[in-house]
């Protein structure tokens, strides 16, 4: 079995390691990345409509699944019943997403620590 400090000086060595190679192949190729947002997300998004124009936005909002949008409008609409469900969901589905990236970040440290531990045997 591999003790702690044997485990320890294995994990530096494959960090410097892998540290020295990836300064190497940052000098070999550099790409440039543009990125631009396709909605402004400047304020919410029903500021400045009427309340009619609102409710009607955010049962399309609500109806497409943009649960965040649907309760900005709600919201301006002054629904705030109904903009307290969406922003629920909106949460909830978001703690879905982090739950599950954390999940993957787990399992993907113990495969890492897994093939450290295989190769040093």
């Amino acid at each position: 079995m591999v003790s702690l400090r044997q485990a320890a000086v294995a994990l530096f060595a494959v960090f410097a390691i892998t540290g020295a190679m990836a300064q190497v192949q940052a000098e070999e190729q550099l790409v440039t990345i543009t990125a631009t947002r396709t909605q402004e997300l400047s304020g919410p998004a029903c500021e400045g409509l009427s309340a009619g124009d609102s409710d009607r936005l955010a049962r399309e909002a609500e109806k497409s699944g943009a649960w965040q949008r649907a309760s900005d409008c709600f919201l301006a609409a002054g629904e705030y019943g109904r903009a307290h469900r969406a922003s629920n969901r909106a949460a909830g589905e978001a703690a879905a997403a982090q739950k599950h990236n954390a999940s993957m970040a787990v399992e993907s440290a113990r495969t890492q620590v897994a093939r450290i531990r295989a190769a040093f045997r």
